[in-house]
């Protein structure tokens, strides 16, 4: 989608604003010991008191406000009340945050996408190289984000950080379009297939790399929702949203308070 109404980017910018907030204080409250259940708990609240609305809840009928996926669970993980975390775990932390406006009678949605994987108390060096490096990927698709660049320019940095550290890359999921509607054209592939689509100015996407210890292959728990490895080895996930400028680095809407991007 591509935004033009100045109105409409301040609500977009709200929305991502506060998604990254809500981010950042949850991430305080992984410890060995707490339950997902308890994290989205407090993420609802959070986002709840801010006037906002928890953009998962209910979407397909997702259950929770948001996803937890936990070693080898990729994306769309349930938080429940019996998942405790573990030291040496490490839990991808997915949120949406969702302003509405009405207007005219009708219902109009802002839509802020965001996630990050982080260590549950003390993890393997490998599975720190993993956490930094699937971040690191995230940033060099961010740099490659800009207006006019094709969609294999944003998509081949992702996979360029990938190959060169060996790990599988997750080939079934990947970014989107976002802002009035939670998944919009285009759909963004985190490697490389000759997409020669460009990235227009106002265009608002959210990129998330997912990279896999062991092999790309991922499949469906039978809850319908949790993606898991095929060879269940750890996985990390990260995620912004953008907001595409002719020919600049984009505006990224969701960064976190402590960011330094």
């Amino acid at each position: 989608m591509i935004v033009t109404a100045a109105e409409d980017i301040e609500l977009l910018r709200k929305a991502g604003k506060l998604a990254g907030e809500v981010l950042e204080e949850i991430c305080k409250l992984i410890v060995p010991g707490v339950t997902t259940w308890d994290i989205d708990q407090a993420a609802e609240k959070l986002i709840r008191d801010s006037g906002a609305i928890p953009t998962f809840k209910g979407y397909r009928n997702f259950p929770a406000s948001i996803c937890t996926s936990v070693n080898e669970e990729v994306v769309h993980g349930i938080p429940s009340k019996h998942k405790v975390l573990r030291e040496g775990d490490v839990i991808s932390l997915d949120l949406g945050v969702t302003f509405r406006r009405q207007a005219n009678g009708k219902k109009q949605d802002f839509i802020g996408d965001t996630a990050v994987t982080v260590p549950v108390g003390k993890i393997s060096p490998r599975l720190e190289k993993l956490l930094a490096d699937t971040q690191l990927s995230l940033y060099a698709g961010i740099q490659a984000a800009r207006g006019g660049a094709t969609l294999d320019d944003l998509s081949g940095a992702i996979e360029d950080v990938a190959l060169a550290a060996g790990y599988g890359i997750v080939r079934e999921y990947g970014g989107h379009g976002i802002g009035y509607n939670y998944h919009e054209d285009p759909f963004i592939l985190n490697y490389r297939s000759g997409s020669r689509a460009k990235l227009k100015p106002g265009m608002v996407i959210a990129i998330e790399p997912m990279f896999n210890q062991g092999g790309d292959r991922v499949k469906v728990k039978g809850d319908g929702w949790t993606v898991v490895t095929q060879d269940y080895k750890p996985s990390a996930h990260f995620e912004h949203s953008l907001l595409i400028i002719d020919g600049a680095l984009p505006e990224v809407l969701t960064r976190r308070p402590s960011e330094n991007i």
